[in-house]
Formats: structure tokens, sequence, C-alpha cells
């Protein structure tokens, strides 16, 4: 019987009109790329109402290596993108030929449908020289030379996607297995780290540089777990792979760790809220029938006002859902078992308290003897920026001189400096009690009496796209409260030079507005250098007065609408720590 099979919507799709083969190009960066715009019609479409296109293959039948589960995997998943209303197209134990004609025939398929686009591969991968290959089932591999010509360039893949040009796409990678070739010698294990192009979220089994296993039920434990997560209602594809990292490291006792590359920017949903849906639905129908682009450009503009006011209109009710995490936050954070942890973070993957969940986690884990694995280095690696692991590691005697200037003028407003005197299990004491913060960093209560909830302005782990939420509320030295809601990302990563010296350091960009009696907008940016520094190298905040959150007040007057209330930067100076 002949094993190689190519579906498409569960019908026999025939290879003679995918004539050619997919043009790999080694030798393009593809951090570098740029992503371009998507015109016409279909790309103005709502996120949620555009077609959805899917590539699933899983390569078994190796004359090296077979693997037990890939056919499996892709089969399931498969089905479990059809119900969820992906055109699925399953190829199973593909030789090279065939898997090139299927990726050119799907690239091609999101560009003319301008359609949300899902890869999915399950077999065999290895990395050479920071490139990643695809191993089709005919793959011989004499010496390591054979791999560039006679396997499928993961790199090249994904660039000839991003040339599609539509809304958003997705790659899932579970190809981290061992090296199949007998006498070849690979100088990595693995996949290589690679940052996710514009509007793609890039996910593998296991952390770069680790292998994953294939599993010892109907399917590997990566898929399984993905599996489950993609029946879930209503979760946003980030929560999604977020529960399925968390459920493969709890099973596999830290020694498989998926991971992922972000650079996403919409929320999506395999299965979207009904209302949401209905609404991306009814927008869809309107710009499909709109007469000229002017036309269209105005039903666009009506729909990002329509989302203003629905966030607007969410805010009651996110302010009432936030009440309901923070006391469960509350009930756990203290845990002494990881049960309560873990919890939380399958309740709330993204929550306002996840980057101080998984750090409690960690450390639960790391006394109940888990040594889970890392991320290899990506030190001369061309196709990524990188990723770094927060230090946490306050010690008694650290110090931090800064210098805090006026943004607009550069002039020197005052110098200052912060010496850790004490660091207790959750906080660091700075200045023998004037300044507080959490182990993060974060200001627990300022020199001027000011003190904060739990927030996190800053990750465990830097990765550029990394995109999180903070809520937290406050009180003034006068006693009056304040709520604050912020949004923080990655945006990028570039070398800035300050007074103490210059650094490589992620750029970490948070927008959000403080509210009391008055609604304040806030920027801030820090420059930060985690495996240098555990305090900031520099940082922007600026506020900005947008009006009163209640009546307007005759006093009001004196204080007008798009004021600069602050607009400070400040600097390194100098630093020692242990």
């Amino acid at each position: 019987m002949k094993r190689r099979r190519l579906l498409q919507a569960g019908i026999a799709l025939p290879l003679a009109r995918w004539a050619g083969a997919w043009a790999q190009t080694p030798e393009r960066n593809l951090t570098a790329a740029e992503r371009k715009e998507a015109p016409g019609v279909a790309a103005s479409l709502p996120l949620l109402a555009a077609p959805r296109r899917a590539l699933v293959i899983g390569n078994s039948s190796y004359s090296f290596g077979p693997l037990k589960n890939p056919a499996n995997d892709a089969r399931a998943i498969g089905e479990e993108l059809r119900r969820s209303g992906f055109e699925v197209t399953t190829g199973l134990d593909l030789p090279r030929k065939e898997m090139l004609a299927a990726i050119r025939a799907y690239a091609e398929a999101l560009t003319t449908a301008k359609a949300v686009g899902v890869f999915y591969f399950a077999g065999h991968g290895v990395q050479l020289a920071w490139r990643n290959y695809l191993l089709p089932t005919d793959a011989q591999i004499a010496r390591v030379e054979d791999i560039e010509a006679r396997c499928v360039d993961v790199n090249a893949v994904i660039e000839g996607i991003a040339k599609a040009a539509n809304p958003m796409n997705v790659v899932i990678l579970d190809a981290c297995r061992e090296n199949p070739f007998a006498g070849v010698r690979l100088d990595q294990k693995g996949l290589s780290q690679l940052d996710a192009p514009p509007a793609t979220l890039l996910a593998y089994a296991t952390a770069p540089g680790n292998l994953a296993s294939d599993g010892e039920g109907a399917n590997g434990l990566y898929t399984e777990q993905l599996l489950k997560e993609l029946k879930v209602p209503e979760a946003r594809i980030e929560d999604v792979f977020k529960r399925v990292r968390l459920t493969v490291r709890r099973r596999s006792n830290g020694q498989q760790i998926p991971w992922e590359s972000t650079s996403l920017e919409e929320d999506f949903w395999f299965l979207p809220p009904k209302d949401q849906l209905r609404l991306a639905q009814e927008q869809a129908a309107r710009i499909r029938k709109a007469r000229d682009a002017a036309e269209r450009e105005r039903l666009l503009q009506a729909e990002r006002e329509r989302r203003e006011r629905l966030e607007a209109d969410r805010e009651e009710a996110m302010a009432k859902a936030y009440e309901a995490e923070l006391a469960l936050w509350e009930k756990v954070a203290g845990a002494k078992q990881p049960g309560p942890i873990e919890d939380y973070l399958r309740r709330y993957p993204s929550g306002n308290f996840a980057e101080l969940a998984q750090l409690a986690l960690d450390a639960l884990l790391a006394r109940q003897g888990e040594k889970p694995i890392r991320i290899a280095s990506s030190q001369g690696n061309p196709f990524t920026q990188g990723t770094a692991r927060a230090d946490l590691g306050f010690k008694v005697g650290d110090s931090y001189s800064y210098v805090e200037l006026d943004r607009q003028t550069r002039r020197e407003k005052r110098s200052f400096t912060h010496r850790v005197t004490e660091v207790t299990e959750t906080e660091v004491i700075v200045n023998r009690g004037s300044l507080v913060l959490d182990r993060f960093g974060s200001t627990v209560k300022a020199p001027n009496g000011r003190r904060f909830s739990q927030r996190q302005e800053l990750p465990l782990e830097y990765a550029v796209g990394r995109r999180w939420r903070s809520r937290y509320s406050g009180t003034n030295p006068d006693g009056s409260r304040f709520n604050t809601v912020m949004d923080f990302r990655i945006a990028r990563r570039e070398k800035i030079t300050v007074p103490a010296g210059t650094f490589d350091c992620f750029v970490v960009e948070g927008n959000g507005y403080s509210l009391s009696e008055i609604r304040n907008q806030i920027s801030l940016t820090r420059w930060m250098a985690p495996e240098k520094a555990r305090r900031p190298i520099a940082s922007d905040e600026v506020h900005i007065h947008r009006g009163r959150a209640g009546p307007p007040r005759p006093a009001d007057v004196r204080l007008p609408v798009g004021k600069v209330l602050l607009s400070q930067r400040t600097e390194l100076a100098s630093f020692s720590q242990s």
C-alpha cells in the first residue's frame, strides 16, 4: 500500500498541478525581512472573519530512525484544525519533492485567499550552522554537507509563507528528536533558535537545543497536550501555548519545555467568543460589499472606533475580573506546594501575576529536585536577537547610581544611589527601607511614601515580541488611592550608551493609564541588560493628563487636557553587584 498521501479537506489532492520545487534561499536572514502590506479586500477583513488555511505534515516512516507518532499527530491536528474552521491539507510520510510542492501550494493559497495560516510539522528535524531543517522520508544523509541539499530549510519555508502577506501565521514544529543519522555527527541537538517574523507565532515542541519525546501513547507528548488545549473554547492563542508548556514541563519533570517566539499584535482564537465572531463576520460582510477603497477605509475606521468603544465598555468587567484574579492570587501566592500555583497559571496563563507565579513555581519545583532544561546559547546566531533570563539574585551591598535628566532639555535634575541593605524571600530593601522592591525590581514602596500592590512590570524571560499586562493599585502619601493598567511588550534589542558604559539591552515598552480622580496616560520605556545588571540601564517615563475620571469641576481648568505632568529620563552612572 502506498504510504505517501496528500489529503485536502479529507479528499486526495493531485500533485500534478504543484509542478516545480520550493526555492530555498539559505543566505537570507529572516530577522531582517520586511513584511509587505496585504492588498485587497480580503486583507481588510477583521482577523476572526478571515479565511483559514492549514498545511499539516507528519513523517513517521523513515528508512532511518522511524518514529511512532508523527503521522498520528498530523492526522489528529488536521482534524482539530478542521473543526475550528480551517481548510486543511494533510501530508503523510512525504519525500522531499512532495514536501516542497505542498509547501509551495500552501503559500500560494495564503497569498490568494489572504488567509490566517497554520503550518504544522511532526517528524525528524535537525540544525546545522544555525539553520533548521525538516527531514523528508527519503533523506539519505551520508555526510553533514548532504543536509542542505536533501532536507527542507525551515528558514526558507517561513520566509516563503511571509511573502504571502496574509494577516497572520502560526508555525508549529514538533521536530526536535534525536539525531537519526548513524555516523553523521551534528554539533547541536534539536532545533536552533529563530525569531518569528512579523505577524507570526513560531512554536517548538521543546526549547532550542533540546530534544522532544515521541510519546508513549497515540501522540507525542507535545502534540497530545496541544490537541487538548485547541479544544478549549475562547482560549487566546498565546494562552493555548502557555498551558501546553506548563503541562509538558510537569509531565516531563522539566526535561521538555516547549518554546515560542511571537510577533503577534492582535488576539486570535481557534474557537473565538461568539459575540466577537458575529461582529467580525458582520463587519466583513459590509467590507465585501463596499464599492471602492474609500468606502472600505471608512468602514475600517468605524470598526476601529467600535473596538475602542467596546474596550471602554469592557473596563468595568475587567475591573471585576481583576478582583477575582487578585483574590485567587493572594490565596495561592504563599503556597508551599506547586499545585495551587499551577492551578492559577492554568486559569490565568497571561494573568496580571503570571510572571510572579512562574517565579514561585520555579522555586517550588527546584526544591523538589527539578532540573529543567535551558535554551541553548544563541551567541553567533544571525537569525535571533536571543533570549535571557532575569537575574533576580539581589545581594546585600549591590549598588546602583543614577542620574536623572529632563527628557526635553537633557539637563541633569538630580543624582542618587540605591544600595541594597537587606534581601528577604519576597522583597529587596534599599537604603534601609526608604525604597522597597519586589524580587523583580518593581517598586513596592517609593521614597516619597507611595505604595504599590504586587505588579509585573518586568518579565522572568526576555525575548523580543513578548507581551504581558499588569494591573495594580496604589496609595499616595495623603491616603488617596489609584489604579493603574499597563500593557507591556519587549519591542527590540539594541545597544545603548550611558555614563556606566555601553550595554546590549532588551527594550521594554509599556503603555497604559493611571486612574484616580483624574486619568493620566503613562508611557514607560526601560532598557534592560539582564545578563549584566539586575536594575535598569536606562528608563524613560512620561505622564500626560487626559482629564477627570468623573464630572469636571471648576478647578480642572488649571490642568488642561494634554498637559505633560512628568517627562524624565534616568540613566545608570555606575554600579557594583555580587
